[in-house]
């Protein structure tokens, strides 16, 4: 094998000094002023290699955890797929995890068994990427396997199992996937935004109709004619040595995929002199669509120049623009309850997206204009020549904070690695990286203004209304018969390797402050990043009147701002609130922690509420409130929260009318009772010296005095409810529905760390389980997602839910049960050995952020549990019995609740069919 190997490339984040943004590299020993970024400068050690055979490897060294990410980019997507077999390349990727290479046992079962904690693909307009995350000691697994995959996809798919998976596609098109968009609304969009019959205007996915046009061998045909490997780009990332991974390439590529004699010269991807992006017309009318969404939404979009150059990183900066100003349209219109950008990314043209989700839906034409008023005041009041953004000051707010985004996105190692595996892929240089981060920072008000007088306009927009409905399901599709098992076995899935022991292992020190309030120090070198996250107990079952939490956290603002704005050093803040806590957080560059502690210390002791904001809400939110009340999912949750924990205070889910009833006063007085030093705990985890941030905690967070200091008090563990031999079943409408939304659940003792882990391995064992029976074995769902949930004084419970073909409906909730009765009088070793494998995998590979760290620390004491307790879980996970999962199995099947949200008769005849013991 013949390699040309480059010279050892440095991959740096771009965090060169500017001027203008203040950026200061080092510490400091006082808190940073206002407009100073803290951060030092960070560098990725790479090898570069370019195969004879046209393959492109790039393999960067990052050694902050002992996990490794590899992306393979396709560069094939929805614009090759022929005229008449749109959802080709989308159907394609997902045959490619059926693969079985040498008859052997299909791709998804080796991933599985190799150790990939994380595994994933998705088609897009111009390629398709494959993603996985393991620990490093799986390196030479994923890239066999991944070499082997590529060079041959369709291995020994056959007919049966083509037909399953394209009804699974089917299955996705039907409800809210990956995208966050229920399937062919993401399809709709893109051909109100493009011209008739440009490759960019047709359905990513398919529709109904094109999916039943395609064939086996139309598969065949487009994996010879993409899946080469001078048209793909494979991008290894993490704990990798940059000395030994030539010979790991050697070894486990295909003969063929490595080549032999002088690499290929690469040919450009994309023309030097961008394109002008293709438009379609701009409807006169509001075109009106019905798909499964909750409640009306409507949907603005611009198509914007080509993406993966230096270029595009205007488009990023326009989206955060837009995401942090459109809110003022709520504000101005009594329908709009939410708003949100997003973007999309081609070689040809790009498309901004707005998404607005509407009360009611009585005058949509009315809010567009609303939203649209709302961009042309960002860019044009705001982004005007000679006064950019308003004001200088305004600019450089923001730029801070797509600075802090930037070195946010390059902690978390897998979206760092497909970023790479794209721009390099497109651009053919491995640089590219790093020059779009460096114009990312480079960005002056004048480019920001030219971009926006010429793409934003309001004139550009291209609009669609989608209503609540269905977006139609196959005439005539045939149910399809379940395929037979047989698969070869694969060898190796219950290896546990020593990094996925010690993921969770980590120095966490415990500061215990006066004022009652616990706060956890996690320092994690690497990255120079900090985040910054507080629990309170509480949360939306916490007061003595339903609705007081959800209207207290509803009307929260933070009063004071003496510390400074977020965006004072490009820190990203967030809150939610739980059914047992409430969160808040902050992030950012690791030399501005002083920064994150003097401005939570501050939030946290000046959150109030208003009489003005409650009549607000009063006035403009509570119609659409009471509007999702009557959602039928939100019903269904609803019904099954009663079922499982009868007059528990987790049982009740405040309605929009019972907030209506809550004074501003009863708001302020939980908020006071909740937000006090006493009820919180505190962790920082990222790159930081304790030595350093011990005392800004205690000066800081110290400070804060409110209350008793201790926490509210904990919900009495609730009563399990007496074993039945009789399912207690739910039924909620949604007429007309082309599935039916399932749920199965049950209530599981009082939890400690030792029984958590056990729950967890119920809920994988259940979720690998259904996946064959339902997904790959009959394409009747998308899929089903298994997890326990643990609450504040130990109340849990086992969710199970997915969607079903309503033609499979009966069946399938057959399944599910069987499921359970199975596992409940059998677990075999080998499948408790396979579960916990994959179990400790899939934690080994979430802890390389700041935030995992955070959320489990953060987790762990509102549940109660010790600390060590995170350290603990891989002892915990391999102490747990056969016999034990089999006791709770059991326990859960006299429990069981199921409930079905569809269309009335398959929704009665598959409770029916599962009611009779």
């Amino acid at each position: 094998m013949s390699f040309l190997s480059g010279s050892l490339r440095a991959s740096r984040l771009a965090v060169a000094a500017l001027t203008s943004l203040s950026l200061t590299l080092g510490g400091c020993a006082t808190l940073p002023q206002r407009g100073q970024v803290v951060m030092r400068d960070v560098s990725f050690p790479l090898r570069d290699f370019r195969m004879p055979s046209g393959l492109r490897v790039v393999v960067e060294r990052d050694a902050r955890a002992p996990v490794v990410a590899v992306v393979a980019v396709v560069g094939a997507g929805s614009t090759s797929d022929p005229g008449g077999k749109e959802g080709l390349a989308h159907l394609v990727e997902h045959l490619a995890f059926r693969a079985r290479p040498a008859n052997g046992p299909s791709v998804r079962a080796r991933l599985n068994a190799s150790g990939a904690g994380h595994s994933n693909a998705s088609t897009s307009l111009d390629y398709t990427a494959y993603e996985e995350v393991a620990p490093k000691e799986s390196l030479a697994d994923l890239v066999k396997l991944e070499g082997e995959r590529l060079s041959s996809p369709l291995s020994n798919v056959s007919p049966e199992v083509f037909a399953v998976e394209r009804e699974v596609v089917r299955n996705e098109l039907r409800q809210r996937n990956e995208t966050g968009y229920v399937g062919q609304v993401y399809s709709w969009v893109h051909a109100a935004s493009f011209p008739a019959g440009d490759p960019y205007s047709r359905p990513v996915a398919g529709s109904h109709e094109s999916l039943s046009a395609l064939t086996l061998a139309d598969a065949h045909r487009f994996a010879r004619a993409h899946y080469r490997p001078d048209n793909v780009t494979l991008v290894i990332s993490g704990d990798v040595d940059l000395a030994e991974v030539e010979a790991t390439l050697q070894q486990h590529l295909p003969p063929a995929w490595a080549g032999t004699g002088a690499p290929l010269a690469q040919d450009a991807r994309m023309p030097a002199l961008r394109p002008e992006p293709p438009v379609a017309p701009v409807s006169k009318t509001l075109p009106v669509y019905a798909a499964a969404v909750p409640s009306p939404e409507l949907y603005l979009s611009w198509v914007l120049p080509r993406a993966f150059d230096e270029a595009s990183a205007l488009h990023d900066f326009v989206e955060v623009s837009l995401d942090n100003k459109l809110w003022d349209a709520v504000r101005n219109d009594g329908d709009i309850a939410g708003i949100s950008t997003s973007l999309v990314s081609g070689t040809r043209a790009s498309l901004l997206i707005v998404r607005v989700h509407l009360s009611r839906g009585d005058h949509p034409e009315r809010s567009a204009e609303k939203v649209l008023d709302q961009v042309y005041r960002t860019w044009t009041g705001e982004i005007a020549a000679g006064n950019v953004l308003g004001q200088e000051f305004n600019f450089q707010s923001l730029r801070r904070q797509v600075v802090t985004s930037m070195v946010l996105e390059s902690e978390r190692l897998l979206a760092r690695t497909k970023s790479r595996a794209l721009l390099t892929h497109f651009t053919t240089d491995v640089r590219s990286y790093t020059r779009s981060q460096m114009a990312l920072m480079g960005l002056d008000g004048g480019k920001v203004t030219d971009f926006a007088y010429q793409w934003l306009q309001r004139d550009r927009a291209h609009a669609i209304l989608v209503r609540p409905g269905e977006s139609g399901a196959p005439t005539a599709v045939p149910v399809l018969a379940k395929l037979p098992g047989g698969e070869p076995a694969v060898e190796g899935g219950e290896r546990v390797t020593p990094s996925m022991l010690t993921a969770t292992s980590s120095a966490v020190q415990t500061l215990k402050l006066e004022n009652g309030m616990e706060v956890l120090l996690v320092p994690r070198p690497g990255l120079p990043v900090v985040r910054v996250g507080a629990a309170l107990g509480g949360g939306t079952a916490h007061g003595e009147k339903p609705g007081v939490a959800d209207l207290a956290k509803w009307g929260a603002f933070r009063e004071s701002f003496f510390e400074g704005h977020a965006s004072d050093w490009g820190l990203h803040e967030g809150t939610r609130t739980e059914l047992d806590h409430v969160q808040v957080h902050l992030a950012g560059t690791a030399g501005n922690v002083g920064n994150m502690l003097a401005m939570l210390a501050e939030e946290l002791s000046s959150t109030r509420t208003s009489e003005d904001v409650v009549r607000y809400w009063r006035e403009q939110v509570q119609p659409w409130r009471e509007a999702v009340d009557t959602r039928p999912e939100v019903l269904a949750h609803r019904d099954l929260m009663h079922a499982l924990y009868g007059t528990h205070p987790y049982a009740n889910e405040a309605t929009g009318a019972q907030m209506g009833k809550v004074s501003w006063s009863e708001a302020q007085a939980w908020l006071e009772d909740v937000y006090r030093p006493g009820n919180t705990v505190v962790v920082v985890a990222g790159e930081f010296d304790v030595k350093e941030v011990e005392p800004m905690v205690r000066k800081y967070l110290g400070d804060w005095s409110r209350g008793k200091p201790q926490p509210v008090a904990v919900p009495p563990a609730p009563v399990l409810p007496a074993a039945s031999a009789n399912v207690n079943t739910l039924f909620t409408a949604r007429p007309g529905a082309s599935q039916g939304q399932v749920q199965l659940a049950c209530r599981l003792p009082t939890a400690t760390p030792e029984l958590e882990a056990r729950y967890a391995l119920m809920a994988e064992l259940l979720e690998v389980d259904v996946y064959d029976r339902t997904r790959s074995g009959t394409g009747a769902s998308y899929g089903f997602w298994a997890r326990p949930w643990i609450g504040r004084g130990g109340a849990a419970h086992l969710l199970l839910e997915g969607s079903l073909d309503a033609q499979r409906l009966r069946e399938g909730v057959g399944s599910l049960r069987e499921t359970l009765a199975a596992f409940s009088k059998e677990v075999s070793a080998k499948d408790l050995e396979q579960a916990r494998a994959r179990l400790l995998a899939q934690q080994a590979v979430s802890f390389v952020s700041t935030d995992a760290w955070v959320a489990a620390l953060l987790e762990a004491r509102v549940r109660g549990f010790p600390v060590e307790s995170l350290a603990q879980r891989p002892a915990h996970l391999q102490a747990v019995t056969a016999d034990a999962l089999k006791q709770e199995f059991a326990g859960c099947l006299q429990r069981l609740v199921v409930s079905v949200t569809g269309d009335e008769a398959p929704s009665r005849a598959a409770l029916q069919a599962v009611s009779v013991p």
